[in-house]
């Protein structure tokens, strides 16, 4: 678990980069309960991709996309900041988590 607990922590270290960590204790406050990915295209169109174990579906309708954009941000809002996020990684390699 070592390994898979530093990679991480070796993402976070890269300068283009921010993790965040949205921790169970958000609850029922976490807006998303399959993985989500907002993809911004050159000329700015948003596309947002859910998976799930059955399907995959792509979005391309903008007020779909706004709305699952806002609840991103909103999340990232609520999550731990990177530099807590990192602590905790670190408290978990530890066992002190």
């Amino acid at each position: 678990m070592e390994v898979q607990l530093a990679r991480p922590i070796a993402f976070a270290a890269l300068p283009n980069t921010t993790l965040q960590i949205a921790p169970f204790s958000m609850g029922e406050h976490r807006p998303f309960d399959l993985p989500v990915t907002v993809l911004t295209l050159p000329n700015r169109q948003l596309l947002a991709y859910a998976e799930s174990a059955q399907r995959g579906h792509l979005d391309r309708e903008s007020v779909s996309t706004s709305l699952i954009l806002t609840a991103y941000h909103q999340m990232q809002a609520d999550a731990l900041s990177q530099t807590a996020s990192v602590a905790m990684i670190n408290r978990l390699r530890k066992g002190t988590l």
